[in-house]
């Protein structure tokens, strides 16, 4: 089942969303894809408690970031 609502963008985002050539399913994997993020932060949370990611420093993410993004190469 689907809804229509009406939402309002910033420009880039509203562009990047039409980029896409259909910004529905854009919109909706963005909202699915958060949805995971926060349901594996909070199982990190329930893992190791709150606050697990204090530590976690600038090298660290970038190191994660070029990780995620090597992965997402090697995936096209």
């Amino acid at each position: 089942m689907t809804k229509r609502i009406t939402i309002s963008l910033p420009d880039e985002l509203a562009d990047e969303a039409q980029a896409s050539g259909n910004a529905s399913a854009y919109i909706a994997e963005a909202l699915r894809e958060r949805r995971r993020v926060q349901g594996d932060l909070a199982i990190m949370d329930d893992l190791w408690g709150p606050g697990w990611q204090d530590g976690i420093g600038d090298d660290d993410r970038a190191r994660a970031a070029r990780s995620l993004s090597d992965t997402q190469a090697d995936a096209a």
